[in-house]
């Protein structure tokens, strides 16, 4: 399949990992302490990830690609899911008991939920980056239309209700609002290049929130992407040239008050945050040290540090599942 016709998000990692192979380094053995995840108790406050450990890394892995869960600390590598295959971009529900994931299944993206025990897998509908209401009965995802664009959607977990939200250009990576009002999602053209953009839950009042600025990082312009809102009041975003490198920034839900967290210089980039479940930390991408990683920073950027490395899957794209008291746990344990 030629680049031009891949899916908007996807062209994005297949660019920038080529500019990722060159700067890439040889890779050590697979982490140790990796278990199966049937038969395991997941605990609270999980970090999900995807990774294909016996792969070459970058965005092609995605299609041996397996969800992989660890302790905040970085520990206790499990694996979740086990069938088939071609399964990444996990997001944990907001009762933390169950995960929406992409999976490549008859030849097809799809939407599958499975439970945090690993058990019960079951597909939703066909599409691509999940991303949870707050209320947990509703998902938005991403789906080429009759014109070949991508689209956003909503549908709930039962698979019934579809709905399309978007109609212009090419849409995708959809985050609700910590209240379920509204969801900040990507827009933009074939190439990739867009902005962030936000609307009503049903749709309705589309609103640009970042603009292409022209500095001497981005002499042609920034484009934004992959914007993470549910368990914070701010929009987590990253910016920079399409393709090729960016940083990982933060702003106000009207657009405001924007912030830049990492500084790392060009061509390493920081990418795809998420929240904790306390807004006091975000994940993110990363190859800044010239092999991919996840990395782990304070909500102002100060403490960035990194958290898992030797992976494969281009790019992890974390989910952090919700903490919850502790005589909560028993039943987010439960299969």
């Amino acid at each position: 399949m030629a680049i031009t016709r891949q899916p908007t998000c996807q062209v994005r990692y297949i660019l920038r990992a080529a500019t990722f192979a060159i700067l890439s380094v040889s890779f050590v053995a697979r982490l140790s302490g990796e278990s199966v995840g049937q038969g395991t108790k997941p605990s609270n406050g999980l970090i999900a990830f995807a990774d294909a450990p016996d792969q070459r890394p970058g965005p092609q892995a995605m299609q041996h690609g397996q969800i992989y869960t660890i302790t905040p600390d970085g520990k206790n590598k499990t694996q979740l899911t086990t069938g088939k295959p071609g399964n990444f971009f996990p997001a944990w529900s907001p009762d933390g008991k169950q995960l929406a994931f992409v999976s490549i299944r008859n030849h097809k993206r799809e939407i599958w939920i499975v439970d945090s025990s690993g058990k019960n897998e079951r597909f939703i509908t066909s599409g691509f980056l999940p991303g949870w209401s707050p209320d947990g009965k509703q998902l938005a995802i991403a789906r080429f239309n009759e014109k070949r664009q991508r689209q956003i959607w909503t549908v709930g977990v039962d698979g019934k209700g579809e709905r399309q939200l978007t109609s212009e250009g090419f849409s995708h990576c959809a985050a609700w609002s910590p209240v379920g009002d509204k969801i900040a999602y990507w827009s933009g053209d074939g190439r990739g290049v867009g902005q962030i953009w936000v609307m009503n839950s049903d749709g309705t009042d589309q609103v640009q929130l970042t603009h292409s600025e022209k500095t001497e990082y981005t002499p042609d312009g920034s484009s934004a992407n992959a914007p993470a809102w549910l368990f914070n009041q701010r929009i987590a975003y990253w910016s920079g040239i399409e393709h090729r490198y960016g940083q990982v920034w933060s702003m106000k839900a009207d657009g405001s008050d924007r912030k830049q967290l990492t500084t790392e210089p060009a061509p390493a980039s920081s990418d795809n945050p998420t929240w904790s479940p306390d807004g006091k930390r975000l994940l993110f991408d990363t190859q800044r040290r010239r092999r991919p990683e996840i990395w782990v920073m304070n909500a102002d950027g100060s403490d960035q540090r990194v958290l898992v490395s030797n992976l494969k899957v281009i790019p992890m794209r974390t989910s952090w599942q919700p903490v919850f008291p502790v005589e909560s746990v028993e039943d987010i344990r439960q299969p």
